[in-house]
């Protein structure tokens, strides 16, 4: 068996306002999962991951997702946190922004620089 060369872990992302934007770190985060599919089988093992991928504002909000739960005698589930933590901080003005992007691109008769400029 061939092994895979090994990526770079993600940025660390620290909250709101923070850069790199949730959405693009939300991006590699699951890209990083997708290259890694067969290492992280179970979900703790993501969870746990992530922990480690946060600081600041996001550190804090994972340590008190994790202490609720915990308090509720609740186990974390993927879909679960990543819900959470998407509602948490993707942010309104990068959903808008995206959105006004898109209204201004115009298509020019070639399908492959409109899908670049998306």
């Amino acid at each position: 068996m061939i092994e895979k060369p090994v990526l770079d872990k993600s940025e660390k992302f620290s909250g709101h306002d923070a850069k790199p934007t949730f959405a693009a770190w939300w991006a590699r985060v699951g890209n990083y999962f997708k290259y890694y599919e067969t290492t992280y089988v179970k979900e703790t093992d993501k969870i746990a991951f992530m922990g480690h991928r946060i600081l600041g504002n996001a550190e804090e909000w994972y340590e008190a997702r994790a202490a609720q739960l915990k308090q509720q005698n609740k186990e974390d589930d993927w879909k679960s946190f990543a819900l959470a933590i998407e509602t948490q901080f993707s942010s309104r003005f990068e959903q808008r922004d995206a959105l006004r992007k898109i209204d201004c691109i115009v298509y020019n008769d070639d399908i492959e620089l409109y899908i670049d400029k998306m």
